[in-house]
């Protein structure tokens, strides 16, 4: 079954991409801030790219709904519901006008379907933790975060190269035109027509994906929802949000893991929501210039490092990997700080080939590290806490950094980017916070090797 299942997950993972891509926070953001350039507010548009951009933090906000929806019911069947829901809203952005109405609808189709990639990630995890064994799971799950950032490399960099192209050929048809006084009927938009033609045939080719998935099973789901039905009402998933601080009330091992990932992830997601902003404002980038640094290089990278992240993952606890991988994002912001303050391109790209790194990692860490803590039939629920303190990081750092950002160009044009001081210094105490951490976990581990240790709590993994 877990061969099969494999098979079935890679082939989604080839596919789904086509439709992904635009959803991307990265990639949209960069496409927003270009296209709408000169159409609506400098401002507006300032606060919408980076909105877009912390859109997949975001959207976690609504996990805990997802986890209530699912309980004790099939997972197939709703993430099948989810990439559908998906898949129609791809379409449906490719079509939304050039002006202050069609910038307002893109974020708001933005949020609603990355809330369903939200509940799709939460539900997916269970059932790896269902359908592939413990001292695998990182390496097997690692290949499909091989393909997927891959793919969506190299797609959004054919898309900003086929907007650059048309954005030329739309300029010379405009020179053209002035040539000729006489010339008065209205010329084609042809980057717009490369986008709406592009997007909606990639959505196309997303529908294996979506037929692969629903195909998959997970093994023993009958066990599985009966063990969730079972859950006393204390424990069982709620809707009201507030419910999921009663997991981190039971465990203090994971509650503690939380508040560390909080601030290494403030920092990078504060970071993200500029990136669009400053790529245009101090480099004045165009379409695959500014996707290549913003997407393309981080994701070209990420599947090299997976496997390297992957074995040491399948060897440790998720406290002693976050120990050493935090550090890959401390470095990348500071390079980041430089190159922003220096206007130095080269360094841009190398910020991004960190990035890509410590992406690497991370993806390992985000979607798996929470199964280091969780009882088998509380997986769900303990993603469900992992994605929605997401969503709370990308509220504050969308809201906090561009407010920070726009306030500082105001007391002096090009100030703004003295924010990135701010993430390295979250990003920092996070990493020191995880390295207290797995020292207190090997420190226990050894006391309860001598047999002179209390057992741990409720939930909490020996020497967590």
């Amino acid at each position: 079954m877990a061969r099969a299942n494999y098979a079935k997950e890679l082939l989604a993972a080839i596919c789904f991409p086509f439709a992904l891509v635009v959803f991307e926070g990265s990639v949209l953001s960069v496409l927003v801030r270009l296209i709408y350039e000169g159409r609506v507010d400098d401002r507006l548009l300032n606060y919408a790219s980076a909105f877009i951009a912390v859109v997949p933090a975001l959207a976690n906000v609504s996990s805990f709904a997802w986890v209530r929806l699912s309980h004790a019911r099939d997972k197939i069947r709703a993430i099948t519901i989810l990439n559908s829901t998906m898949l129609a809203l791809v379409v449906l952005l490719a079509f939304m006008p050039r002006n202050t109405a069609g910038l307002i609808a893109i974020a708001a189709i933005a949020i609603v379907a990355r809330t369903c990639w939200a509940g799709f990630t939460t539900l997916r995890s269970t059932v790896w933790k269902q359908n592939y064994p413990d001292n695998a799971r990182a390496r097997i799950t690692g290949r499909f975060g091989q393909v997927g950032p891959t793919l969506l490399a190299v797609l959004s960099l054919s898309l900003g190269a086929a907007m650059n192209a048309a954005e030329r050929l739309d300029q010379h048809l405009a020179n053209i035109a002035l040539a000729f006084a006489s010339f008065t009927s209205p010329l084609p938009d042809l980057s717009t027509l490369v986008f709406r033609v592009f997007v909606p045939v990639g959505a196309v080719i997303a529908t294996v994906a979506l037929v692969s998935w629903r195909r998959i099973r997970v093994r023993e789901r009958r066990a599985l929802s009966r063990a969730e039905a079972a859950s006393d009402r204390a424990s069982a998933p709620s809707f009201n949000p507030v419910r999921l601080i009663a997991v981190l009330r039971k465990d203090r091992a994971y509650d503690r893991f939380m508040t560390a990932q909080l601030l290494l992830g403030l920092g990078n997601i504060m970071s993200m929501s500029l990136l669009a902003i400053v790529l245009r404002e101090v480099f004045s980038v165009t379409y695959f210039a500014g996707l290549l640094v913003s997407t393309a290089i981080t994701l070209l990278v990420m599947p090299l490092s997976i496997p390297f992240w992957a074995r040491l993952f399948d060897r440790t606890h998720i406290l002693e990997f976050r120990a050493i991988h935090s550090w890959i994002f401390v470095v990348a912001l500071s390079i980041l700080l430089v190159a922003t303050r220096l206007e130095l391109f080269w360094l841009m790209v190398v910020f991004a080939i960190l990035k890509g790194v410590a992406f690497g990692g991370g993806m390992l860490g985000w979607t798996l590290g929470h199964l280091d803590f969780a009882p088998k039939d509380q997986v769900t629920q303990y993603m469900g806490v992992h994605v929605t303190l997401t969503g709370l990081r990308g509220i504050i750092a969308w809201a906090f950094g561009v407010t920070l950002y726009e306030g500082l160009e105001r007391l002096q044009t090009g100030a703004g980017t003295w924010i990135f001081t701010v993430c390295i210094l979250m990003t920092l105490i996070g990493a020191l916070m995880f390295v207290s951490q797995a020292r207190h976990l090997r420190k226990r581990a050894r006391v309860e090797r001598t047999g002179d240790a209390p057992g741990s709590g409720p939930g909490e993994p020996p020497g967590a």
